[in-house]
């Protein structure tokens, strides 16, 4: 094959030159576009992380506040299981006593009990007549009489004193379900607001769940981006160097026919080889345009 001239190089290339200097402009309009998304992606991401980090402080804070009320919830049941168990000893106390009240009554009903002023009365009047002498039943009989009726009237006694101590302890029952009453409600008030800080945090969580997926995604669209970007530019490198390279190799053809460049050298040699790699329709690698540039 012969060797071109620069001229025939010039009508070798054609628009090809041309073609070239508009796909790297092309190439570098994308790359900016590309660039810039990964600008924004970068931004994009970096603010969800942000955010991320702010959330997962206050689901601390609420987690701190969550924790502190459930170990109140805890300390309230504590004092409310104890008011609880006083409130049972004392219906139990309260429900012993009413037993025997009942019974009591029961008992003087069955003995057609008397009031405890009208045993006295008895005891009174057979104490006189025994001093006196008038009495018809011996010291014996007397004597079993008397402690008959001491019975009787501490029995009456015994029932006429129990409804105080069955009032007391009604008294004594109601406080104590006042209280145990009020021990319920301050759990139920604390075991609320537990629930609230817990719902809070989870809220919180899910939003953190949430930024982190947008992060992700825009993390990957910069990735993508990035990559789109690095690729415009390769060839927009690529392109610059065909431009040069046919430049170069143009007047490096026209300084060989001037005789102004060393024939016998390597390098070009190479430029040659790469003359007929363009002249049969092949392509050159960018170590070959390389070359065609130090020979510029």
């Amino acid at each position: 094959m012969g060797v071109l001239e620069s001229g025939g190089l010039k009508n070798l290339f054609g628009d090809k030159p041309k073609v070239i200097e508009q796909e790297a402009s092309f190439f570098k309009d994308m790359r900016d576009e590309w660039n810039e998304k990964v600008k924004q992606r970068s931004e994009e991401r970096n603010g969800y992380n942000l955010q991320v980090q702010e959330l997962i402080s206050e689901v601390q804070i609420k987690k701190s506040i969550r924790d502190k009320a459930n170990q109140k919830v805890k300390e309230l049941k504590d004092l409310r299981a104890e008011h609880s168990r006083i409130l049972k000893e004392k219906r139990n106390a309260l429900k012993a006593v009413l037993d025997e009240i009942t019974e009591n009554k029961q008992n003087i009903k069955e003995k057609r009990g008397r009031s405890a002023s009208r045993i006295r009365v008895e005891m009174d009047q057979l104490e006189q007549k025994f001093e006196r002498g008038r009495l018809s039943m011996n010291e014996r009989a007397f004597m079993k009489r008397m402690k008959e009726l001491s019975q009787e009237l501490r029995d009456a006694k015994k029932s006429k004193s129990s409804p105080g101590s069955h009032q007391d302890l009604r008294s004594e029952v109601k406080d104590a379900a006042k209280i145990q009453e009020e021990s319920h409600n301050d759990v139920e008030k604390a075991v609320d607001q537990a629930q609230k800080a817990h719902d809070i945090m989870s809220r919180i969580s899910e939003e953190v769940d949430k930024l982190r997926d947008a992060a992700n995604e825009s993390h990957s669209g910069l990735i993508r981006a990035k990559r789109e970007a690095d690729l415009m530019h390769s060839k927009y490198i690529v392109a610059l160097k065909c431009m040069h390279s046919m430049s170069d190799l143009i007047s490096a053809q026209h300084a060989k026919e001037e005789g102004s460049l060393d024939e016998g050298s390597n390098d070009q040699t190479g430029v040659s080889d790469i003359m007929e790699q363009l002249m049969s329709g092949g392509t050159i690698s960018t170590d070959d345009l390389m070359l065609i540039q130090r020979k510029g």
